[in-house]
């Protein structure tokens, strides 16, 4: 979504229109993500599922009662109109921790872990030494704006939840994006940990790569700015509903 788009909607809802400087004010860039299937997959390219572009010495990541899974892997020199704020290029991979008795909780810290290299000319395609490996799909990455889409992540709406919820519902809705704010589906509160953390990754359950957040719900993973300025994906935290 563009500015002009968002102006458009905001336009159309009466009870909103008459805060349009608000709203715009709260418009932050966020990267849309969209399923190519079909398109080529390119081993270094920015894809969901399948096995990941890695050192031939990565170390694949364990947890005391299961295996962690290879989530996607973005290549930022990807991003059409990309924020300033993401890397111009390198590769980013992603894995999630899994296992079969469900003991493993979304908010663990340690639930996300990221791994970026700013170059990967060394890289090759790394088995996954998981079970159960979906095929990958090759995403599209195009950079925009988002707004809070939740009442729980303000309390200083000029209007009240009704007319927020309406506005919402018309808008054209981010389904995986990167940055924005974060979306969910049956969180009663703000999900962004407390401190200079920011949204990096919001995705929902998709059954093209098995995954299942909070009962088919979303899962969100925040970063602290700082780190983002620093290109250092190290220390992720996660929620999912």
């Amino acid at each position: 979504m563009d500015i002009e788009t968002l102006k458009k909607y905001i336009d159309s809802i009466e009870s909103v229109a008459p805060h349009s400087d608000f709203l715009l004010g709260l418009a932050n860039p966020c990267v849309s993500i969209k399923l190519a299937d079909g398109k080529e997959i390119i081993e270094s390219g920015s894809r969901f599922g399948g096995h990941p572009f890695l050192p031939t010495d990565f170390q694949w990541p364990t947890h005391e009662v299961g295996e962690y899974r290879f989530l996607g892997q973005i290549n930022f020199a990807e991003i059409v109109n990309r924020p300033a704020s993401l890397p111009d290029s390198g590769l980013l991979a992603i894995f999630y921790a899994f296992d079969e008795d469900g003991e493993v909780f979304w908010g663990d810290d340690g639930y996300v872990l990221g791994f970026y290299w700013p170059d990967f000319d060394g890289h090759s395609i790394f088995d996954s030494p998981t079970e159960e490996v979906p095929d990958s799909i090759a995403i599209e990455l195009t950079g925009g704006i988002d707004i809070p889409r939740h009442e729980d992540l303000r309390s200083d709406w000029p209007f009240d939840g009704d007319a927020l919820y309406e506005f919402t519902d018309a808008l054209e809705g981010n389904s995986e994006y990167l940055l924005g704010y974060p979306s969910f589906t049956s969180l009663a509160y703000n999900p962004t940990p407390d401190g200079d953390w920011i949204s990096l990754l919001t995705v929902h359950s998709l059954d093209e790569f098995d995954w299942c957040w909070h009962d088919g719900d979303k899962l969100m993973i925040f970063i602290e700015t700082d780190r983002l300025a620093d290109r250092d994906f190290s220390n992720l935290k996660s929620d999912a509903g």
